[in-house]
């Protein structure tokens, strides 16, 4: 790797290397057998409607252990524990890791979705539709799917899999072009990241100004940069309909209680 090799970079050739060398069952793919599957699968919860509902700030709150840019966060933390915690502070869904780089697995999703009472957003590096398959089966209601990780010939298809399937779609972007392609795409809910990906620097204007690039008629999320109330305040004031915060509740010494003080009155 040299100097110039970004953390997305290495997260998607670890990817890319995973996939190539795990043995999945190919199994029946017709049309008929997939949905005979899928008919056998609880139903998805709405994940889109959950950003929507009254009061606010909405907030999908994020279970993982380690990230890339800050290491260990919180090594050994339950997910179920901290998941309910969340939900009874009062996020409206949930987003749980399933990549090893931030301490996540499937499992992580599977434990969350059974014990949740809200929609559960599986946020992976996707890049095939296997693995979305794999987060329906594990019980996801929503996607993660990351515009920069996805050349424009499939993350089209990629969307229009997830939503056959099931699933909601977060589509995560960095930048104007991004957010269009996400648009093209079909992509309903489209999340603007803080954090520029190639070097993982925050910046909470950029979700900002992500968001005037969105039509009123779609769902909007901001993620990364988020620290507090004041910036909540700040990121409602600008018209998001939804939050995703990660580290900064997973940091604190009280993942569920910090959210509760939060969303205070």
């Amino acid at each position: 790797m040299t100097e110039a090799t970004t953390y997305l970079d290495r997260i998607l050739a670890a990817k890319r290397t995973q996939l190539a060398s795990a043995r999945h069952d190919r199994g029946n793919w017709t049309h008929a057998a997939l949905q005979a599957e899928l008919d056998a699968l609880p139903p998805c919860r709405d994940f889109q409607a959950a950003l929507h509902r009254p009061g606010g700030p909405r907030i999908i709150a994020e279970f993982k252990r380690a990230s890339p840019s800050l290491g260990p966060i919180r090594e050994g933390a339950d997910v179920v524990a901290i998941t309910r915690a969340y939900e009874q502070a009062g996020a409206v869904a949930l987003s749980v890791l399933a990549d090893a780089h931030f301490g996540g697995s499937l499992d992580d999703v599977r434990r969350a979705s059974e014990s949740a009472g809200v929609p559960v957003l599986c946020k992976d590096f996707i890049l095939d539709k296997r693995q979305i398959l794999d987060a329906r089966r594990a019980g996801a209601d929503a996607v993660l799917l990351i515009v920069a990780a996805l050349p424009p010939p499939t993350l089209e298809p990629l969307v229009e899999f997830a939503h056959r399937v099931g699933l909601a779609v977060l589509c995560e972007a960095h930048d104007p072009h991004e957010v269009d392609r996400a648009l093209s795409a079909g992509a309903k809910i489209i999340g603007g990241n803080a954090r520029d990906l190639r070097t993982f620097a925050v910046d909470l204007q950029r979700a900002i100004e992500l968001r005037r690039r969105v039509p009123a008629s779609f769902t909007y999320v901001a993620e990364s940069g988020v620290h507090g109330p004041d910036d909540l305040r700040r990121l409602t004031e600008a018209g998001v309909d939804a939050v995703l915060v990660g580290s900064a509740l997973m940091s604190a010494e009280d993942p569920g209680a910090t959210l509760a003080q939060w969303l205070a009155p």
